[in-house]
């Protein structure tokens, strides 16, 4: 497989996670409206609101992988001269300081990740 087919591949799943998690927030948003207009025991309300949080927290976590392939494919791009431009890639997202972040890719993690992908 070529780097170009891969990042295309890696694209398709960052557009589509994407899309799935603005679809997922407008509905949780949805279900949060309702919840607050519902006339049911306020310990009922409190516990979709709890979900709702959970969904909010799992959101982001998804979100935080989709920027880490962002940041494979943009690492793929610059390390062989691919034009990024035809992917229509956001720019990687940055860490101020990375040892705050457990979430953080190290350019070794980024090799890494490149071979596991190419084997």
């Amino acid at each position: 497989m070529k780097y170009e087919e891969l990042i295309s591949q890696l694209c398709e799943v960052i557009k589509e996670s994407e899309n799935n998690a603005q679809r997922i927030y407008d509905s949780v948003e949805l279900i949060d409206d309702i919840n607050s207009k519902l006339d049911i025991p306020l310990h009922l309300k409190e516990k979709i609101q709890n979900s709702l949080s959970d969904i909010y927290g799992l959101l982001q976590h998804q979100d935080l992988h989709r920027q880490k392939i962002e940041r494979v494919v943009n690492f793929v791009c610059e390390k062989n001269n691919i034009d990024k431009s035809q992917y229509n890639l956001a720019p990687s997202a940055k860490n101020i300081d990375a040892s705050d972040s457990e979430e953080s890719l190290s350019e070794e993690e980024l090799e890494l990740l490149i071979k596991q992908m190419q084997s």
